[in-house]
């Protein structure tokens, strides 16, 4: 039986980040190896504008005098400076049918799991409305500046910079385009000042302890508090129980603050099992079998390679009054997620890394009908668009604030 099945007996069954139990906290294990193809189940994909459609579109490369140095373009900028957020009101939650491991989606109604009574908010802003907040809550009192909110930068205050924050465990906030992305992009970001618990034991950054995962799990939150960096997914991102999350990622990175840990963290010389403050930077493996809980296992990049499938390991440990340089960029045929900033163990760097999807399978990188997925199991035919998404997509865990300045979208042309 895969290990990924052993993380069943961890007692946290629906992990809010990775979730799983590391085998061996001191070797320094080589590169993957080359995975037996294995087809994971049959996934239809959701219906979206073709890919290219959206802010992002790629147009044609001029020819003749007056041609276009081909190049990364920048065609959108957000700065938090001059834009004022929207005030939106809450409506009630219409429980979006999301496929099968949505809020009321099949896996859980199967179990008899209803989705709580909560409000929702789908708010464009930003320069012609490229950029959207998606906002979850279970108490409508909330005003939505709690969740978003233009703030003093604190480490320039003639900077301004965007709070997101869950007051709550079972609020969520995240930002996303409004269109599906081009099939060739960077889009990069700074992220710093986060506070989304230690991965220490104690509360964990929840306020009574108290929380937990219901009512699609009985497990504890306070086990782990986190929030995303940035990542691409396959479908329209907005806040969901975790397991849906975890179903619709393409390449991630994020921070899962977890205790008592089950995740390894590379310390310049060796990994160790350590859950405080953990920078993931991974793919999702589209050949291994993935599970109803969890989704693909991983492919994380760790002490200068890319892990063995199903390793959870961190590439090192942010630190909380720090902002960092963030991207991702899509090449065809390619990811590059790249993170800079000073670290807890190698200090100020740069962690650069790119998979090569097709031969890795990244899950359900495909996304024009054009791309080819050669042995990953996948129904020819079938595409999955891509989005970017930052902030606490986790309507059942996480509770904190993180901020975020300088978004950037950019295609070659």
């Amino acid at each position: 039986m895969r290990r990924m099945y052993l993380l069943l007996t961890l007692g946290a069954l629906l992990a809010a980040g990775c979730g799983g139990s590391p085998e061996d906290t001191t070797e320094v294990l080589p590169p993957a190896p080359e995975a037996p193809v294995q087809s994971p189940p049959a996934e239809t994909p959701r219906t979206a504008p073709p890919v290219g459609s959206g802010p992002g579109a790629e147009t044609p490369v001029g020819s003749g005098p007056g041609a276009e140095t081909p190049g990364w373009k920048l065609i959108r900028h957000e700065d938090f400076e001059s834009q004022a957020l929207p005030s939106p009101a809450w409506v009630k939650d219409p429980v979006p049918d999301d496929g099968p491991f949505s809020d009321q989606g099949s896996f859980f109604a199967q179990r008899g799991v209803k989705a709580p009574a909560a409000w929702r908010i789908s708010a464009p802003f930003g320069e012609q409305g490229w950029l959207t907040f998606e906002s979850y809550t279970r108490n409508r009192d909330t005003p939505f500046s709690r969740l978003a909110s233009v703030v003093p930068d604190p480490a320039n205050p003639n900077n301004h910079v965007l709070r997101l924050a869950s007051p709550a465990h079972t609020d969520a906030t995240i930002v996303r385009p409004s269109e599906s992305l081009s099939a060739r992009y960077r889009v990069s970001l700074r992220v710093g000042f986060a506070d989304f618990g230690d991965g220490r034991p104690g509360l964990n950054g929840y306020d009574s302890g108290n929380e937990t995962a219901e009512p699609w799990s009985t497990a504890k939150s306070t086990s782990q508090n986190g929030f995303y960096w940035l990542t691409i997914m396959d479908a329209q991102p907005r806040p969901h129980n975790n397991t849906w999350i975890h179903h619709r990622r393409k390449v991630v990175i994020d921070s899962d603050n977890n205790s008592p840990p089950w995740m390894e963290t590379f310390d310049g010389s060796r990994f160790q099992l350590n859950g405080e403050h953990p920078v993931m930077m991974f793919a999702l493996d589209g050949r291994a079998q993935d599970t109803e809980l969890y989704g693909p296992p991983f492919l994380a990049w760790s002490a200068d390679a890319w892990q063995p499938s199903e390793k959870i390991r961190a590439v090192d440990s942010y630190l909380p009054g720090e902002w960092y340089d963030v991207s991702i960029e899509r090449n065809p045929g390619s990811y590059t997620l790249q993170v800079s900033g000073r670290f807890r163990y190698g200090g100020q760097k740069t962690y650069r890394a790119t998979i090569d999807a097709a031969a890795s399978c990244v899950w359900h990188f495909k996304a024009t009908p054009e791309e080819q997925a050669p042995g990953c199991g996948w129904p020819e035919g079938e595409w999955w668009p891509e989005y970017f998404m930052f902030g606490d997509p986790h309507v059942n865990y996480y509770e904190g604030q993180v901020l975020y300045d300088d978004l950037r979208l950019e295609v070659w042309r």
